[in-house]
């Protein structure tokens, strides 16, 4: 079927913001600022391309089955960190028949952040905006994701009252119990070290 098959859809990225610009002589940055940037991640839902198995499973064990890719593995590790929003799917693949198009592959979009806490805000923020950003755009089929982050002016908009951060507070509260008891736990097997010398 290779032949006769057309890739559909925006490409992956190709929307994407870079958070790295050009600067001037004394360091000022010339182009836009974005906070929180994201970037666009996609796997491929099912199909012939996957053997029908997908590489969309937070399971790993179906990462062998079908021809997953590198960038498809690493989304499965973002998503299960909780860096990523899924923007939705579409099909990324069809094959011409001459007289119609039939789908033979879907894939899953995602906007992925560098942190939980990014994500969050995305979630929960976008709502509260007027501009651009309030939208995630669409999966692949039309223009694309939207994962830029947002301009110093829309951040400065955001109401951080309304947005619930208990499930980032969760992540440091649990991270620093575990820090705290190691640490105890090594100074109690110091101490029993130096003792029973």
């Amino acid at each position: 079927y290779e032949g006769n098959t057309t890739d559909s859809g925006v490409p992956e990225g190709a929307n994407d913001k870079r958070d790295n610009g050009q600067y001037d002589e004394n360091g000022n940055c010339l182009g836009q600022i974005y906070i929180f940037n994201g970037s666009d991640r996609r796997c491929r839902k099912s199909g012939l391309t996957v053997a029908f198995g997908g590489c969309c499973s937070d399971d790993e064990y179906w990462f062998g089955l079908g021809k997953c890719k590198p960038e498809e593995i690493q989304l499965a590790k973002l998503r299960s960190k909780g860096l990523c929003h899924k923007v939705g799917e579409y099909c990324s693949k069809k094959i011409d028949l001459g007289f119609t198009e039939i789908c033979i592959e879907r894939s899953e979009t995602y906007c992925c952040f560098r942190s939980k806490l990014s994500r969050i805000v995305h979630e929960q923020g976008r709502p509260q905006m007027k501009s651009s950003i309030r939208s995630w755009g669409d999966a692949g089929d039309g223009d694309g994701p939207n994962c830029r982050g947002y301009t110093p002016e829309e951040f400065q908009m955001l109401d951080f009252s309304r947005i619930d951060l208990s499930e980032w507070y969760g992540d440091i509260q649990t991270s620093s119990q575990g820090q705290i008891q190691n640490k105890m736990q090594q100074s109690i097997g110091n101490f029993y070290n130096k003792a029973t010398r």
